[in-house]
């Protein structure tokens, strides 16, 4: 068992220069995904002018994310990644509408999605 002052060098050796970017860039794509998550939501709700602006924008974000992950798992998981999180955005744009527009039955299939 380590003991406190060992415990802390294992942990701190385990942060290289490379996990540290590594966990930089997921953090800013994670951050950039929320933002234009709400954004885009904000847009649909408010249908705002640049909702296909921030939509197009909130999209990018999935290919984003596969050329962090493309490195470290290989080209077929990333670009599988970022083909579920774009199909996951795009569904969750088509329930907002189906609730917005009342459309019960449409929303609830995207739910079910």
């Amino acid at each position: 068992m380590y003991g406190r002052s060992q415990y802390r060098f294992a942990y701190a050796a385990a942060w290289t220069p490379s996990r540290v970017e590594l966990n930089q860039k997921l953090r800013a794509l994670w951050e950039q995904h929320i933002y234009w998550t709400r954004l885009t939501i904000n847009s649909i709700v408010g249908r705002l002018p640049d909702e296909s602006y921030t939509t197009a924008r909130l999209l990018r974000n999935p290919n984003d994310f596969a050329a962090v992950l493309r490195p470290l798992y290989g080209p077929a998981i990333a670009t599988r990644f970022a083909e579920l999180l774009r199909a996951h955005l795009t569904i969750a744009a088509e329930l907002i509408k189906d609730l917005q527009a009342g459309n019960t039955a449409a929303a609830a299939d995207a739910q079910k999605r």
